[in-house]
């Protein structure tokens, strides 16, 4: 059990059998009663003799010239949007993530003492592929989202995702929810060229010549002889640039500064409702 889990479920205990305890106002600020993150680790090891553990991976080492390649990839950059005049609404950088639909951590409770410590929820396939996106002048790109199935069944078409869809995000499929070639052809498709053609209408320039530059990293799609000659044939204003192999953590933009937002925001929309389904 996670530090998530426990507090919204002590929450939603609260709901369920004291819920005028909510409406009581505390403290010098006469804040509506909560339960903190802080309340509920502490009940848990005090009362249940379970301590905060954390689970080790190994991490992709950065080159010993990271620096240097980051610095050509930047000059690179600039050089295309010098040459084709190429706005800063124009240069995209794209990154896929996973995003589980039950959120959990590296860390969980357990008994004092305990040698072996299992995460409940680190493996839970339960998860979709969210490919995110940003500009150099701060825009979010619409979303691509990759649920898991065989056929067009399990994406949402209810009333829940007509925003999204309003705001051009792409709902499609995988077999295994991870974005492929083909997922990737149609986020080209039905998010990133139609993006290029919107920025070019707002900005007064000719959808049918202005390039722009897409900045991914050198997973094996990305970098396959097919997809490469796939964007050059039927997108080739779509300038395809990569970043260096393991320096994501430092150029990849999306990477560094969206993926945590996202799932911040995630969490705590799974949060409130995890809490209500307990106080039922």
């Amino acid at each position: 059990m996670d530090a998530n889990v426990a507090q919204t479920v002590i929450l939603g205990i609260v709901q369920a059998l004291v819920p005028e305890l909510l409406l009581k106002r505390t403290g010098r600020g006469g804040k509506l009663f909560q339960v903190p993150k802080r309340f509920s680790r502490k009940f848990l090891n005090r009362y249940l003799g379970w301590t905060w553990r954390r689970a080790t991976t190994v991490a992709s080492k950065l080159p010993e010239d990271w620096e240097q390649q980051g610095d050509e990839m930047a000059f690179r950059v600039v050089a295309l949007c010098k040459t084709k005049g190429i706005p800063p609404e124009l240069v995209c950088n794209s990154d896929q993530t996973a995003v589980h639909l039950r959120p959990s951590t590296e860390q969980t409770y357990e008994v004092k003492g305990v040698k072996e410590v299992k995460c409940l929820g680190k493996d839970d396939k339960r998860q979709i592929t969210a490919v995110i996106n940003s500009t150099a002048s701060g825009e979010l790109v619409p979303l691509q989202l990759v649920f898991q199935g065989k056929t067009e069944a399990v994406v949402p078409k209810d009333e829940d995702v007509k925003w999204a869809v309003a705001a051009g995000w792409h709902l499609t499929m995988s077999e295994n929810h991870w974005s492929n070639f083909v997922t990737m052809k149609s986020f080209v498709e039905k998010v990133l060229d139609p993006w290029r053609v919107k920025k070019c209408e707002e900005l007064g320039l000719a959808p049918d010549s202005q390039k722009m530059v897409w900045l991914i990293d050198c997973w094996k799609v990305h970098i396959s002889a097919g997809f490469r000659e796939w964007m050059l044939d039927l997108f080739p204003f779509i300038k395809t640039m990569f970043v260096p192999v393991n320096c994501t953590s430092k150029f990849q933009v999306v990477d560094v500064v969206l993926k945590r937002p996202l799932k911040h925001r995630f969490r705590q929309h799974f949060n409130t409702w995890q809490a209500q389904q307990v106080a039922l």
